[in-house]
């Protein structure tokens, strides 16, 4: 196995693990999940939906990793949610402040939100980085087939 292939697996299983981490959380501890989303107040009208909504789309994401023929589709799937909640703390950080009231969608408890802009921008790097080398491998892969 090439070393590149190794560190796309090693990248992807730390993908599926902050997903399926992050789902679990919000299954086994849904009503401190809902709360969250009752104190968020960008959330509050679309909280039921959020509620069902996140952690099946982050089951879909970490089963469509584990799933070789559907993990260019879960890395483009978690890059984007990835983006969206990156851009989400950087928001409530920087641009309105004041609505930044809670630990919400916290993978580590306790996590400040500058913590958690970092912990969101490290893995959308690796995020990144997962797309860059699964593309290279798939055309490595073509050029062995032509």
């Amino acid at each position: 196995m090439k070393t590149r292939t190794i560190i796309l697996e090693i990248i992807i299983f730390c993908i599926i693990f902050l997903w399926a981490f992050d789902a679990r959380n919000k299954i086994v501890f849904h009503d401190a999940f809902y709360r969250q989303l009752d104190w968020n107040p960008l959330a509050t009208d679309y909280k039921d939906f959020i509620f069902y909504f996140l952690p099946a789309l982050e089951i879909t994401i970490a089963i469509t990793l584990i799933i070789k023929p559907f993990r260019k589709y879960g890395l483009w799937l978690s890059a984007g949610l990835l983006t969206f909640f990156t851009g989400y703390v950087y928001y409530m950080l920087y641009i309105d402040p004041s609505k930044a009231t809670c630990d919400c969608g916290s993978l580590i408890s306790g996590m400040t939100w500058h913590g958690q802009l970092i912990i969101n921008t490290a893995f959308l790097l690796l995020n990144i980085t997962g797309l860059i080398l699964y593309k290279r491998k798939q055309q490595d892969t073509n050029l062995i087939y032509k």
